[in-house]
């Protein structure tokens, strides 16, 4: 391609060229290989632990068994003893009500806990692929669209990689 009289590399040629350099200089992602692990350790386990969220799945299986019982006793009450009705339909109404608020809460909180469980497979996914860095023979499209943020190219010719961590080497 040209343009006001000098050549303008293609996207191909910039793609490249990153690649080329990407392999070449790949000594210095290897130095940056544990930071990047252990930056993921620490993602993983704070934003995958459960610790809160099965203390609250407890709580609410608990408050279910109490209410199951609360109606089971207000069943047989009823059987056994001549009520008012309404009364009886009202107190019958709370509990069944208190059993799917409680019911409702703890579906929720199983699929946030699913999903961060599956959060911390993903993770632990990609530490995969870091750690398979050191085998690293060939440019591999989808480890470098996993890791790399961003790659400027200088006028000088100098690229600046930016990877996802924050972490960046200047090539």
């Amino acid at each position: 391609m040209q343009k006001r009289g000098y050549a303008v590399p293609s996207a191909a040629f910039w793609r490249n060229r990153a690649a080329d350099s990407h392999c070449r200089r790949h000594g210095q992602v290897d130095r940056h290989t544990g930071s990047v692990l252990e930056d993921c350790r620490l993602i993983q386990t704070t934003l995958t632990d459960c610790t809160g969220i099965d203390v609250e799945i407890e709580s609410l299986l608990e408050e279910i068994d109490v209410v199951t019982e609360l109606t089971k006793r207000c069943i047989a009450e009823n059987s056994q003893t001549a009520q008012n009705q309404n009364e009886y339909a009202a107190r019958y109404n709370g509990f069944v009500e208190r059993y799917e608020k409680a019911k409702a809460q703890l579906e929720q909180l199983r699929a946030t806990k699913a999903a961060r469980e599956a959060q911390a497979d993903a993770i632990g996914a990609f530490m995969f692929e870091v750690q398979e860095l050191n085998a690293l023979t060939e440019f591999d499209e989808k480890l470098w669209l996993t890791i790399i943020d961003t790659v400027t190219v200088h006028a000088d010719g100098r690229m600046a990689f930016k990877f996802r961590g924050g972490t960046e080497i200047d090539v």
